[in-house]
């Protein structure tokens, strides 16, 4: 059995940045959500884990291509299904459109569940999940990255603390916290003359209440944006963002 969940967004006021279009945060936002509704409609979503298995999703790296995001009151469709799975991961896809079906972003996630009790990945066969769900042609070719670069102190740019409202239904940092606190990294020269058009995001550890978080960014190649959130001497999470010199405004 195949199946995908669709749903209709608006570009509403409070999802849009400086450009006047819908931001990479808010992107990301809506994919989390279309994953989060995706396994509610299959009868999987963390809630029934928790009360079923004593498990939980969780995410462990996101690929997004982005083609052209929507302006504010643009309305688009977005879908998600399955396009890989093996006996303890699942990757899902999502992509935006708007009414022309003309492509906005795709999306790549990669998913598994952990154990609450010994903090182990569990079985997709031990879990309460459709057996019989079936995969769907991949929009993205581009396998996951392998974010190696190293960072020294001097490349610490920022420092985030998580407060209870950034922490989520397991009481961890919500995974759309980690990107916005990449995109507090940057001033309002970049947002006004360039446009993202890949991000990757890449998770370690899991951060709580209370921490403090160091991110560290540097370019590493031409128009490509290295980072690493760490926690301590812990590494929470890597990410990569290419950009284009390319930038329209709402004004325009």
């Amino acid at each position: 059995m195949f199946y995908e969940y669709k749903k209709d967004f608006d570009t509403c006021y409070t999802s849009i940045d400086r450009s006047g279009k819908l931001g990479l945060v808010e992107s990301m936002d809506i994919n989390q959500d279309m994953i989060t509704e995706f396994f509610g409609s299959v009868g999987s979503d963390n809630r029934i884990l928790r009360k079923n298995n004593n498990a939980a999703w969780i995410y462990t790296r996101t690929k997004m291509h982005i083609e052209e995001l929507p302006f504010w009151n643009t309305k688009t469709h977005a879908r998600t299904f399955v396009s890989a799975k093996s006996p303890i991961r699942l990757e899902l896809e999502t992509q935006l459109c708007d009414d022309r079906a003309k492509l906005l972003f795709v999306a790549k996630t990669e998913m598994c569940a952990i154990d609450f009790v010994q903090r182990k990945i569990k079985k997709i066969s031990e879990l309460t999940f459709p057996a019989d769900l079936e995969t769907g042609e991949s929009l993205i070719s581009e396998a996951f990255s392998k974010l190696k670069a190293e960072f020294t102190d001097d490349e610490r740019v920022l420092s985030e603390k998580v407060y209870a409202s950034d922490t989520d239904f397991t009481h961890h940092t919500n995974n759309t916290r980690y990107v916005k606190y990449l995109m507090n990294t940057f001033d309002s020269a970049f947002y006004d003359t360039k446009t993202i058009t890949d991000f990757e995001i890449q998770f370690a550890k899991e951060s709580t209440e209370g921490a403090v978080l160091d991110i560290f960014k540097k370019e590493s190649e031409d128009k490509i944006f290295d980072f690493q959130i760490r926690s301590g001497s812990d590494v929470i999470a890597k990410a990569l963002m290419k950009y284009s010199d390319e930038a329209r405004t709402w004004q325009e």
